[in-house]
C-alpha cells in the first residue's frame, strides 16, 4: 500500500493523483527506479510512437494549410496486406524517397534527370513506376484492370489511391505492392547492370511471391493449436475463474481505468496465489498480452512490479505455463469478473459451485 501522507510530501497533488488512480503498485522487492516510455503499452519506446507523438504535436502547432493533403494517403500504407519490408516502399514512393533521377537532380546532384529505359521525359517516381513503357506493360498484362485515363494517369496519388481503394474485391488484386517492387527492382537492373527484365517474369515472380506470402500468413493464424495438459487449469477474461474438477476462481481488482493488460497481470498474480493448495497449474486467459509478459518480461518494463510478483509466485509450483485462448471459450470467466467488478470490494471466490450473486453464470 501507498503512504499517502508521505506521498503528500514528496510529489505534487496532482501527481499523486494520478499515482492512485492509475493504480501504480507497489513493489514487494527492492528495486531501483527506471525509466519508461508513456505512449506504448509495453513502457518500451518504439520509433512509430515517437513519431506519432511529432506528428500531433506538428499538427497541434502548425496552421492550417489549405491544398491537396496527402497524410491519409500515406497512413494507409501501413494498412496494405503485404510484407513490412513493401510498405516502407510504398511509404517511401508516394514521399519521393525514391532515388530517381527527378529526385536526386532537385537534391543537387549532377545527373542527367532523363529516363534512361525510355529517355522520353524526366524520370519520376510516378513516370518509373506507372508510365515509363516497361512499367505500362507490365500493368497491362498484370491481373490489375487498367482503365485510360483513370489507371494509370500522370498523378502518383492517384494511381496509389487507385490501388488501395478502388480495386475490385479479387485475391488476384493483393499482388500489386509485390508488382510495384519488381517493377522497381527491374529499372535498377537496366540502369546498373544493363538488364532487361520480361514483363512476364516480374509479373510470375510478383504473384508466385504474394501468393506465398498470404498462404504462409494463414498458416500462422490459423496453425496455433491449443495443448490440453493433464493438471488443472484456470481461465480468465479480465479476471479469474477455475474449469479444473469443477473449481471456480473468481478475484476483482479496484482501479476501473487500469489498462486491461495491466488488469490481467495483476490478476495473474491474484490467481496464483489462491491457487488452493495446487502444485501443477496451467493458466489459460484471453488477454494475449498477458502471454507475452510473462514470456518475455524484460520487453515490458512498465509491468516490471507486477511481473516481478508473478515471478516470486510461480516459484510456488511444480509446474507451470500460461496459454492463450478465445474470449469465446473464455465466457464463464468472463462474466465472472465483469460481475466481480461492479461490486463495492475486492472479491476473492474459489468453490466448486457457481457464486449465488451470478445465477445465470451456468
Amino acid at each position: 500500500m501507498w503512504n499517502l501522507p508521505l506521498l503528500k510530501q514528496l510529489f505534487d497533488v496532482k501527481d499523486v493523483a494520478l499515482i492512485l488512480i492509475l493504480g501504480i503498485p507497489t513493489s514487494h522487492v527492492s528495486r531501483p527506479d527506471s525509466m519508461g516510455w508513456f505512449l506504448t503499452r509495453t513502457g518500451r519506446y518504439s520509433v512509430k510512437s515517437g513519431y506519432g507523438l511529432e506528428q500531433q504535436t506538428r499538427q497541434e502547432s502548425t496552421p492550417l494549410v489549405f491544398g491537396p493533403d496527402t497524410r491519409s494517403l500515406q497512413a494507409q500504407v501501413w494498412k496494405v496486406k503485404c510484407t513490412q519490408k513493401l510498405q516502407h516502399f510504398l511509404w517511401q514512393s508516394l514521399t519521393g524517397c525514391i532515388a530517381v533521377g527527378d529526385r536526386l537532380k532537385s537534391r543537387d546532384i549532377q545527373i542527367d534527370p532523363q529516363c534512361l529505359r525510355c529517355g522520353m521525359t524526366a524520370e519520376t517516381v510516378n513516370h518509373t513506376l506507372f508510365e515509363c513503357p516497361p512499367a505500362l506493360q507490365v500493368w497491362a498484362l498484370s491481373p490489375i484492370p487498367t482503365v485510360p485515363n483513370r489507371f494509370p494517369t500522370g498523378s502518383l496519388f492517384a494511381n496509389m489511391a487507385h490501388l488501395f481503394s478502388e480495386l475490385p474485391n479479387d485475391e488476384r488484386m493483393g499482388c500489386y505492392p509485390w508488382l510495384l517492387w519488381y517493377i522497381w527492382k527491374a529499372r535498377n537492373d537496366k540502369v546498373l547492370g544493363n538488364v532487361d527484365w520480361d514483363p512476364y517474369d516480374i509479373i510470375t515472380k510478383a504473384t508466385a511471391e504474394a501468393l506465398a506470402w498470404a498462404n504462409a500468413k494463414e498458416k500462422q493464424e490459423t496453425g496455433i493449436t491449443r495443448v490440453v495438459h493433464s493438471v488443472e487449469a484456470i481461465s480468465s477474461g479480465v479476471k479469474w475463474m477455475g474449469h479444473g474438477r469443477k473449481q471456480i476462481v473468481g478475484l476483482d481488482w479496484a482501479g476501473n481505468i487500469t489498462p486491461p493488460n495491466r488488469i490481467g497481470g495483476s490478476d495473474l498474480g491474484h490467481a496464483m496465489y489462491v491457487k488452493n493448495n495446487k502444485v501443477e497449474m496451467v493458466f489459460e486467459t484471453d488477454c494475449s498480452d498477458v502471454v507475452k509478459m510473462v514470456s518475455t518480461p524484460e520487453e515490458w518494463p512498465a509491468f516490471a512490479v507486477l511481473l516481478d510478483e508473478v515471478d516470486r509466485s510461480r516459484t510456488r509450483f511444480t509446474s507451470f505455463s500460461i496459454v492463450h485462448i478465445p474470449r469465446t471459450n473464455n465466457t464463464k470467466a468472463d462474466k465472472l469478473a465483469r460481475s466481480a467488478r461492479t461490486l463495492p470490494t475486492d472479491v476473492y471466490y474459489v468453490n466448486s459451485v457457481s457464486p449465488a450473486w451470478i445465477p445465470e453464470l451456468f
